[in-house]
């Protein structure tokens, strides 16, 4: 009985040394929040999630896509329909000039005309196009979601034909602008109410670089 419990210490004895051993030689106990990147540090500060302190979009995170450099370009994030950088745009009419970004003009419930306060966003247009004769821009006609589809859209051409014709007024070619109506398409906010319909009853200017 002796010789078995003096067997039995030895063998727990030899599995402590070899746990302390495993720790002081910096044994990777925790996978999935490895400091080294290792196999199994999906999870890591090397190559998984970026460090958990540092927070995301450092471009080593799980969708680096998102990271610096390589995600949305401002582009994008700027235009009013999401078009992307010099994207070929209606019919061959323009490509969308990067970083450049209008105010929309606001329209009354069915009504297409302009009113007084909201010129100066159109003048804004007409100043940049008098100083870039390479440019065009589309006008863009939308509604709010109240009306049948064939309605809003031609409440929409009504819409972008007011703006080209304050521009026209403004000295603007005709041959650079090219208008297009959304109607209740693509709302500018999701939602009911006059707090969002509003919002949503509108010419949106895109500038492009006309195609010659």
């Amino acid at each position: 009985m002796k010789l078995f419990r003096l067997v039995l210490f030895s063998a727990v004895a030899v599995s402590m040394a070899a746990f302390l051993s495993s720790c002081e030689s910096g044994s990777n106990l925790d996978p999935f929040w490895s400091d080294d990147g290792g196999a199994n540090g999906a999870m890591g500060r090397g190559n998984g999630l970026a460090d958990p302190d540092a927070g995301f979009g450092n471009g080593s995170g799980l969708n680096p896509s998102f990271g610096a450099g390589s995600g949305l370009s401002g582009a994008d994030l700027n235009s009013p329909t999401g078009y992307g950088e010099e994207v070929p745009y209606i019919d061959g009419f323009g490509a969308r000039i990067p970083n450049v970004t209008f105010q929309p003009v606001y329209f009354q419930y069915d009504q297409n005309t302009i009113t007084v306060s909201e010129e100066s966003k159109v003048k804004n247009v007409a100043e940049f196009l008098l100083n870039h004769s390479e440019a065009g821009v589309i006008i863009e006609g939308y509604c709010d979601e109240r009306g049948t589809d064939e309605y809003n859209r031609a409440l929409g051409e009504r819409r972008t034909l007011a703006a080209k014709l304050l521009l026209l007024d403004y000295g603007i070619e005709e041959s650079r602008l090219k208008g297009v109506s959304y109607g209740e398409e693509r709302p500018a906010v999701i939602g009911s109410g006059e707090a969002v319909w509003k919002l949503n009853r509108r010419d949106e200017f895109i500038p492009v670089y006309l195609l010659k």
